[in-house]
């Protein structure tokens, strides 16, 4: 749990990191369409990808604090986590 919380880091996590270069990737896709010498539809990929990585960055900030806490070690005892069945499946 602990990388996922370096993953989903807001400030220095891959996924902060990532929706950066393609915000940076869309304006400077934004620039050589406006020359001519892209299609503007890599521009306007490129401009969802980095809206749709911030949605997801900004759906995983409620759980922020879960994900420090994972990162912080304790020191008490703590029983592991049972498992959970993902899927339920029904007898017929």
């Amino acid at each position: 749990m602990a990388v996922l919380a370096d993953v989903f880091d807001p400030e220095h996590g891959a996924l902060a990191a990532f929706t950066t270069l393609a915000a940076t990737a869309s304006r400077f896709a934004q620039q050589q369409a406006t020359q001519g010498l892209l299609p503007p539809e890599v521009w306007l990929a490129l401009g969802r990808a980095a809206n749709e990585l911030n949605d997801i960055g900004l759906d995983l900030d409620e759980h922020l604090d879960t994900l420090t806490a994972a990162r912080t070690p304790t020191t008490t005892a703590v029983n592991p986590p049972a498992p959970v069945p993902l899927v339920v499946r029904r007898h017929r």
